[in-house]
């Protein structure tokens, strides 16, 4: 997948003017600044929680040629913000975990404008071989060298909105996504969820989304390639001290990222802790 493509919204009337139907394209909205607060909103959209500290565990595997890889990904709400395109976002640290060693780190721009839509602006991925770093294999960010973000997660998700592109990293095709089920109960080793949201992603894998929870579970659509699997096994609200030592890890790879991707982040205001 890339990256954090987890999911994305959009609301034709009023929020997305010009969507269309099948075949058409579909357009990010563009970023407004003046949808935003002036400080970094979180915690009120219930499909997918901002608030910092909040943390789930989900245990994946996916297909490596002839072989079937298990790992574990830690997805951390931190209290660091970024201002891109003059909205101040919050940053979520991505970790995957492959034999208990870090194989991969992202960190995703998110933000929550004044009706309760989560956006998606931007991210940043670091590859690890033995724990060591490789290489900085994603990096864009919202109006910067034609990279476009869009909504992560709408405040009203509903079955039938026109499929929509959640973002537009450049070099990339966008990341369509659409709602295909709500109301469903699922199980999933931390707990059985009733009214889920299920959102296909890339016409590849569905994701499934428990209110006041966030993503619980993603499968493929079908059998054949990677066939990626996550199924959430922990959430947990961490410890001011736990907090400190992630957000800590969030404001490094922000700083590592003005000099892997520099004509992308290289002029971009530094990360923070929020105050």
């Amino acid at each position: 997948m890339k990256r954090v493509r987890m999911l994305a919204g959009a609301l034709c009337a009023g929020l997305l003017a010009g969507c269309g139907g099948a075949g058409e394209r579909h357009d990010s909205p563009p970023v407004r600044a003046h949808d935003f607060g002036a400080r970094t909103a979180t915690g009120t959209n219930q499909w997918f929680p901002l608030k910092p500290g909040y943390q789930s565990v989900r245990l994946g595997a996916v297909n490596r040629g002839s072989r079937r890889l298990p790992h574990r990904r830690v997805y951390t709400v931190t209290d660091v913000s970024k201002v891109i395109s003059g909205v101040h976002t919050v940053i979520a640290l991505d970790q995957d975990f492959d034999g208990g060693q870090i194989g991969e780190q992202a960190l995703d721009y998110l933000a929550e404008d004044e009706r309760g839509n989560v956006w998606y602006l931007g991210s940043y991925t670091e590859a690890y071989e033995g724990g060591r770093f490789v290489n900085a294999n994603d990096g864009w960010l919202d109006g910067v060298k034609g990279g476009k973000g869009g909504i992560y997660m709408p405040a009203e998700p509903k079955v039938g909105m026109p499929p929509y592109a959640q973002e537009h990293a450049p070099g990339d095709d966008p990341t369509i996504a659409k709602v295909v089920k709500s109301g469903v109960r699922t199980c999933v080793p931390f707990k059985c969820y009733s009214n889920v949201l299920v959102i296909e992603e890339g016409g590849s894998e569905n994701k499934y989304f428990a209110p006041g929870v966030g993503g619980i579970l993603t499968e493929p659509k079908s059998k054949g390639g990677e066939e990626e699997t996550e199924k959430l096994i922990n959430l947990t609200q961490l410890s001011p001290r736990g907090l400190a030592e992630l957000s800590a890890e969030a404001l490094k790879l922000d700083r590592h990222a003005a000099s892997t991707v520099p004509d992308v982040f290289g002029t971009s205001q530094p990360a923070a802790r929020l105050r």
